[in-house]
């Protein structure tokens, strides 16, 4: 029994980020900004992917909140890490353009959030990884070769 509760109340609580997300899609269409990010940051505390990447582009962009990178990176990293494609792609980007770290360790972070965005079909990674190995630290033209191509293709 406490088994079947647990789970009624999971799906309780995905069902209100659901809803949160959507409610917040909506406000953000109709321009009311302040109202979008009230409902995307709701589901994104829930943990939420969809809303976690919501919040960090409002973030980003200064959308019902002020700018803030350092925020909208925070956000985008939870939405990469639980496999959210475009905020893997935003994530990396965050790293090598925003972030004051080792550049290294972050050149490597940011490349394996820009492999897993790229091959899940998001054509502005495949194209942004192309150009860092072509350009990259240590070039590897055959790799940047590889996803230019794939952009390419895919738009």
């Amino acid at each position: 029994l406490e088994e079947a509760a647990f789970q009624l109340q999971q799906i309780f609580r995905i069902d209100i980020s659901i809803a949160l997300n959507i409610l917040g899609i909506e406000s953000m269409r109709a321009g009311h900004y302040r109202i979008a990010y009230t409902c995307f940051k709701l589901a994104a505390d829930r943990g939420y992917s969809k809303a976690q990447f919501n919040v960090g582009l409002c973030y980003e962009h200064g959308r019902g909140t002020e700018k803030d990178l350092e925020k909208a990176a925070f956000y985008y990293y939870h939405a990469a890490s639980s496999c959210h494609p475009m905020a893997q792609y935003r994530y990396a980007r965050c790293l090598l353009c925003h972030r004051p770290e080792n550049e290294w360790d972050r050149h490597q972070k940011a490349v394996t959030f820009l492999e897993q965005a790229a091959m899940a079909g998001i054509t502005e990674a495949q194209a942004y990884l192309g150009v860092f190995y072509m350009r990259g630290m240590q070039p590897k033209e055959k790799q940047g070769l590889k996803y230019l191509l794939l952009a390419a293709k895919n738009g």
